[in-house]
């Protein structure tokens, strides 16, 4: 198996023996090649990770492969892969089976699918990790719609990381530029950008520069300000953060909207912050279980004024639901539903 990383762990080993009729393809195989695309552009263009080589197994169906990220100033020995950016990854890997596996079904005929929700499992944790190996395979399927599972490991030790399970809406290739069309004339065509959600509350507080500043930093492999916090309020009473986003260029997932990783990291990391503020808890304490994403409408390429709204949802014992959602005017784009793990329980909240 060519550009497999040099160590793996032999329980991998075995894992990709298993398979005996792989075919490598190459990323992205079935998608427009575009610079807009995040995933090629933001990650593996700017050699963050080496570029990777899947592999296709045509009677098992599985799609597998590995990712290694190269050491840089963005991330240092000492700095963990951020989940966020694996989640992105999966969330694209994931997809890249859908497509194939419902083009089969369609006798070859390509569909252009959404992402409608994305769940990911902490199952483990690796700090260390800079070799990952994922195995994605459908459980569902049909000419539609598909539902994907792929769990990740660290390539090295051989340690289950995340568990994902991601669910795709596919659309013929001839009504996909009709009906998105249709779609963001009625979602965008007359919306006139509502102010950010305002917090009435006497305690609300604007976020200051350096939170602003932080989130903007949406991924540490990232430039900073490739999405672009404006302004934020925060109100400890309402266990609540607010903000207000600009989405710069080449952050595609699908043809002209935003990748579903970048909008599910946005939404993670004003929650995460909204923990912190809520209950004192640095993120450095804490960690999230699980992490429920719902994709119900698309956000356009370089879009302005999106408001992220967090709230604490629920508190007990040492877990803590944070709520978080993206809007476009009236439209609700995204959810996230975090649990988070924290030491202790916190009387804060």
């Amino acid at each position: 198996m060519n550009n497999a990383p040099r160590r793996i762990h032999s329980d991998i080993q075995h894992r990709v023996d298993a398979f005996t009729d792989l075919i490598p393809v190459d990323l992205h195989a079935l998608w427009e090649k575009s610079d807009a695309q995040f995933v090629r552009s933001r990650i593996v263009g700017t050699n963050a990770i080496a570029y990777p080589t899947y592999w296709y197994s045509p009677s098992a169906k599985h799609q597998l492969g590995f990712w290694m990220f190269n050491r840089s100033d963005q991330l240092p020995q000492s700095e963990a892969v951020q989940e966020t950016t694996l989640l992105s990854l999966l969330d694209d890997v994931t997809a890249e089976l859908a497509t194939r596996l419902v083009a089969i079904l369609n006798d070859n005929q390509f569909h252009l699918g959404f992402t409608v929700n994305l769940n990911i499992a902490r199952t483990g944790s690796s700090p260390s990790a800079r070799q990952f190996y994922f195995d994605a395979h459908a459980i569902k399927l049909t000419k539609r719609k598909a539902t994907v599972e792929c769990p990740l490991y660290d390539a090295e030790s051989g340690k289950q990381l995340l568990l994902a399970r991601a669910t795709f809406v596919f659309i013929p290739l001839n009504d996909v530029a009709a009906k998105l069309k249709s779609k963001h004339d009625k979602e965008y065509g007359t919306v006139r950008n509502l102010p950010m959600p305002l917090l009435d509350e006497s305690d609300a507080q604007a976020l200051d520069a350096s939170d602003l500043h932080g989130l903007s930093q949406v991924m540490n492999i990232l430039p900073h300000g490739l999405v672009n916090h404006k302004a934020g309020l925060f109100s400890a009473s309402k266990r609540r953060v607010v903000a207000l986003v600009d989405f710069r260029d080449n952050l595609n997932g699908p043809p002209n909207h935003v990748h579903g990783g970048i909008l599910a990291t946005v939404l993670y990391n004003v929650s995460e912050l909204l923990l912190s503020k809520a209950t004192g808890i640095s993120k450095r304490s804490s960690f999230a279980s699980v992490r429920d994403i719902n994709y119900r409408n698309g956000v356009t390429s370089e879009s302005k004024d999106i408001a992220v709204d967090a709230i604490v949802e629920d508190v007990s014992a040492n877990k803590v639901v944070v709520m978080a959602k993206l809007t476009h005017g009236p439209k609700i784009c995204t959810t996230l539903k975090t649990t988070f793990t924290v030491p202790v329980p916190t009387s804060r909240l």
